[in-house]
């Protein structure tokens, strides 16, 4: 069974990097005639609904967080069939990047003292 992985993406992006990785994914076989490039297109439109609702209405995500998607699916009879119980989703919160060059900077003269 093959696998939809997009790998690390902005929470702003994450539906034109589904809708991507899918047709790189598929185009071998949209060029066998196997599938239609309208049954691909339509595939990633009802997996990136389902997302919606996790990433944005459930979880709160903010654009600037991070996700990483993979789910599995199979091509039968012409269509995209995801097998939603293998959905994974991997999320990586932004931090206030005033808060990260504090600390930052703190452990940094901290280090530097003991190497005196």
């Amino acid at each position: 069974m093959p696998t939809l992985n997009t790998g690390g993406v902005i929470v702003g992006a994450y539906d034109d990097k589904v809708r991507r990785t899918l047709f790189a994914l598929t185009k071998e076989n949209v060029n066998q005639g196997i599938i239609k490039t309208e049954d691909v297109a339509y595939a990633s439109a009802q997996l990136n609904k389902l997302l919606y609702k996790i990433l944005v209405e459930e979880l709160k995500c903010d654009k600037g967080d991070m996700v990483r998607i993979v789910i599995d699916y199979e091509i039968v009879n012409g269509k995209v069939v995801w097998n939603y119980d293998s959905l994974k989703i991997e999320w990586f919160r932004r931090e206030d990047q005033g808060k990260v060059d504090e600390a930052t900077k703190k452990r940094v003269e901290e280090f530097k003292q003991t190497q005196k």
